[in-house]
């Protein structure tokens, strides 16, 4: 059995990378609120110094990020939260975002590599300032589509096409695909990458390689 799988390196790879995944995916669904908090930490000062007109909070709720207007609703209409004595909440879950940072550990530490910890702290940090993005562009969804015009004639909102193209190249394209980059960016000097690439792609001393 050894010696098939080390014929055939890429399914080697997927084997590792299968077993990895639910152990990874089980510590980010146990560590919650401790995922996406870092990524809030760059979502509230951001948009509360923006939209700090529309924006009256930021929250995390479990892992849930909470957006509490400045506006309320009454009878259907839009207004002051004052005058409307209540407030519109807006609630995103983070967890439609964050699961790129599971996939990354899992294809990662699949991998060996030099400077494993080290490359994956570096890219744990890119992958929450991804995930921040994602957040940014989500709030600025929600709160196009629930406040319509008492948002969108504020002059810092951008217009509601580049609202929509953020937000699907952030949330639909971003946490599956930034994983993969970054791994393979990490790992292009990792000989057990190199083995997974057709030969025609590898470097001339690939060979020659060193962990």
């Amino acid at each position: 059995m050894i010696i098939f799988l080390e014929k055939r390196p890429l399914l080697r790879f997927a084997l590792a990378v299968f077993a990895l995944l639910p152990a990874c995916f089980v510590a980010w669904h146990f560590l919650g609120a401790f995922v996406a908090a870092p990524a809030l930490l760059v979502v509230e000062p951001v948009l509360l110094g923006w939209l700090g007109n529309t924006i009256a909070s930021i929250n995390l709720q479990g892992t849930d990020m909470l957006i509490l207007a400045n506006f309320g609703e009454d009878g259907g209409r839009i207004m002051s939260a004052a005058a409307a004595g209540n407030q519109l909440g807006y609630t995103i879950n983070t967890r439609t975002l964050s699961y790129s940072i599971p996939f990354f550990a899992a294809l990662h530490f699949a991998t060996p590599m030099r400077a494993s910890w080290e490359k994956f702290a570096w890219c744990l940090l890119g992958l929450w300032a991804l995930l921040a993005l994602g957040l940014i562009s989500t709030a600025l969804k929600d709160l196009m589509l629930g406040l319509g015009s008492h948002f969108m004639d504020n002059e810092a909102v951008p217009p509601s096409d580049a609202i929509a193209l953020l937000y699907q190249f952030s949330t639909l394209m971003v946490p599956p695909l930034a994983p993969v980059i970054l791994w393979a960016y990490t790992a292009k000097d990792s000989p057990a990458f190199l083995g997974l690439l057709p030969e025609a792609l590898r470097p001339a001393k690939a060979e020659d390689a060193r962990i």
